[in-house]
C-alpha cells in the first residue's frame, strides 16, 4: 500500500484509531488506579575511607564494593529488623505480621543503589503516607551510618549523610505519565495496524455487499483488451457481409 493512500485511509479511519487508543488508556487507568499511590523519600549517603589506600583506583573500587554490598544489605531481612528497633514513628504494621509477608512488603518499599565508584548512596523510600516514608527513610540513613559494620568487613569505615531525605510533593508511584504516555503510544501503533490489516469498516462492507448501488446490480466492468477485441470482430463481420454482397451482386 503507497504511503499517500494510507495517509488517507487513516484519516479516513480516524474514529477507529481514537477509539483503540482511549481502550489502552482505560486500561492503563485500571492498572494504575488499581494500586496504592506512593510518596517517595531519597537520601543519599557518602563512604569515607580515611587512611586505608593510597591508590586513588584501590579507593574507588573500594568505594564500589561498599556501595554495592550496602545497598543489598538494606533489603536483608536482618536490616529490616534493626530498623524496627530504631525508635523512629514508623508504623511497622503496614508490612504486616507474618516475615514473608514483612520482608516482600519491605522489597517493594526501598531502592538502594551505588552512584557508579563515586562511593555515593543513593536510597529510595516508597509509602503512601508523606510523613511514614521520611520516617522510614530517617530510619535506613541512621541504621547505615551508625550500625554498618555489621555488613562490611573492613574495618572503620565512615558514612555521612550528604541528602537529607526530600520527599516528593506528589506520589510518584505508580508513574502516571509514563503510563498514559506508553499506553497511549502503543494504542496509536495498534490502531495503525489494524487500519492497515483491516482497511474497510463495517459500513463499506455492507455497501459492498449490496453491490453500493441501493440493492440494484453493478454495472459490468469491461477492460481496454475486451473492447479492442469485439471491435475488430464487429469490422471483421461488417467486412464479410459486404464482400458477400458484392458477390451476389456480380452473379446477379
Amino acid at each position: 500500500m503507497e504511503a499517500r493512500i494510507f495517509f488517507k485511509l487513516v484519516k479516513k479511519r480516524k474514529g477507529a484509531i481514537l477509539l483503540i487508543i482511549l481502550l489502552f488508556l482505560l486500561v492503563a487507568a485500571a492498572v494504575s488506579f488499581g494500586q496504592p499511590l506512593k510518596y517517595r523519600a531519597r537520601s543519599r549517603l557518602l563512604i569515607i575511607q580515611e587512611g586505608t589506600f593510597s591508590d586513588p583506583y584501590t579507593v574507588a573500587k573500594s568505594n564500589q564494593y561498599l556501595s554495592s554490598l550496602l545497598s543489598e544489605a538494606t533489603y536483608s531481612g536482618s536490616f529490616f529488623e534493626l530498623l524496627t528497633a530504631s525508635g523512629y514513628n514508623v508504623d511497622w504494621s503496614y508490612f504486616g505480621n507474618d516475615y514473608k509477608t514483612q520482608l516482600k512488603k519491605w522489597k517493594q518499599t526501598i531502592v538502594a543503589k551505588n552512584v557508579n565508584d563515586t562511593g555515593v548512596m543513593e536510597i529510595d523510600v516508597y509509602h503512601p503516607d508523606a510523613y511514614q516514608v521520611r520516617q522510614i527513610a530517617l530510619a535506613v540513613a541512621n541504621a547505615l551510618v551508625s550500625q554498618n559494620k555489621d555488613y562490611q568487613g573492613l574495618g572503620d569505615i565512615k558514612i555521612k549523610v550528604i541528602d537529607q531525605p526530600v520527599v516528593s510533593a506528589w506520589p510518584v508511584k505508580p508513574n502516571l505519565p509514563l503510563n498514559f504516555g506508553a499506553a497511549g503510544l502503543i494504542g496509536l501503533i495498534t490502531g495503525l495496524i489494524y487500519v492497515y490489516y483491516f482497511p474497510l469498516s463495517l459500513k463499506d462492507k455492507r455497501r459492498l455487499k449490496i453491490g453500493g448501488t441501493g440493492g440494484q446490480r453493478p454495472p459490468e466492468i469491461v477492460r481496454p483488451e475486451e473492447k479492442k477485441e469485439e471491435a475488430g470482430k464487429s469490422r471483421e463481420k461488417e467486412q464479410s457481409h459486404f464482400y458477400g454482397d458484392f458477390k451476389n451482386i456480380i452473379r446477379g
